[in-house]
């Protein structure tokens, strides 16, 4: 059974999010962080797998995207300041929806993309989850990420907040298609064509993000990049990196064995990565993704 509401934040934002519920009472919650340029149904044939198997999953769209923007013009935005934080404590506000409503079961944080940026940033700052997945993550060089940040400020005083930026767009995104340049725009994401082609007709995907929403976005990937801060994080959380051994955006795997090694010199006890290889950055729309379904499940069941 799936089911739409809304919740409103402190600055009177309506955050719209769904619910995927089983038909029997679920043992575990998994709540989704969807990616930057897309929104929380998507993962709806993953919910639906995980409810199969008496797994609630719960997700919001982030502000800027989905339901939560609301109509195409209002994409790729969060918030005048402290964009990313706010994201992160509307996460949280989800986060408590989900104990008020199953006080009893486990709750299993799910980030994909920029999704996992915030999964990452999350964790840092409260512990009320019995796991994190990580999906589709990334290292960023520090030189990149400063550029970033020098460059939204100038961009900012120029262009304005709420204006989009091709120019960050391509800085970010523009080489991630090149090994797949044959295969259409969006092969980067799945080898799965259909997959590729409804994100490219879908206007909720695939926008240009605000200049103030990339301002956000190199915030936080500055923030979770921070040793002072990942050292926060509670030590016996169980955490599991999962992505595509051809995704871009992790440098084929080599970010998210990165990220592993740095939670485990952090001295966090469970940390494990598994690399589906020849699959790309979206490894849930991917061809194999039953694999990774199953993959994920058994994951999830351990710890449940």
């Amino acid at each position: 059974m799936k089911k739409t509401d809304y919740f409103q934040t402190d600055d009177g934002l309506n955050i719209a999010f769904f619910c995927w519920l089983p038909e029997e009472d679920p043992v575990a919650v998994v709540q989704i962080s969807h990616g930057m340029m897309e929104y929380a149904e998507r993962y709806e044939e993953f919910a639906q797998f995980l409810n199969k198997h008496r797994i609630a999953v719960y997700a919001n769209d982030h502000r800027g995207h989905g339901k939560t923007a609301g109509s195409p013009e209002n994409l790729g935005y969060f918030s005048d300041k402290n964009g990313w934080i706010k994201v992160v404590m509307d996460m949280r506000s989800l986060t408590k929806i989900i104990r008020t409503d199953y006080p009893e079961i486990p709750v299993f944080l799910l980030g994909h993309s920029m999704g996992a940026f915030l999964a990452r940033t999350y964790i840092t700052l409260y512990d009320d989850v019995n796991g994190v997945i990580l999906s589709g993550d990334a290292v960023n060089p520090p030189a990149l990420i400063s550029a970033g940040r020098v460059m939204g400020i100038f961009h900012r005083l120029i262009s304005g907040a709420k204006t989009p930026s091709p120019f960050f767009h391509n800085m970010s995104f523009g080489n991630f298609n090149k090994d797949f340049e044959t295969e259409g725009e969006y092969a980067w994401l799945s080898r799965d064509h259909h997959i590729a082609d409804r994100y490219r007709k879908d206007p909720y995907c695939g926008f240009h993000c605000s200049v103030a929403m990339y301002q956000d976005l190199f915030y936080g990937l500055s923030y979770i990049s921070k040793k002072e801060h990942n050292q926060w994080i509670r030590f016996t959380l169980p955490i599991y990196i999962v992505a595509g051994g051809e995704d871009p955006v992790g440098d084929k795997g080599n970010g998210p064995r990165k990220i592993a090694q740095m939670y485990r010199e952090l001295q966090l006890e469970e940390v494990s990565v598994n690399i589906f290889e020849g699959a790309r950055h979206e490894i849930l729309n991917e061809t194999n993704r039953k694999d990774v379904y199953a993959d994920i499940l058994e994951w999830i069941s351990y710890h449940i």
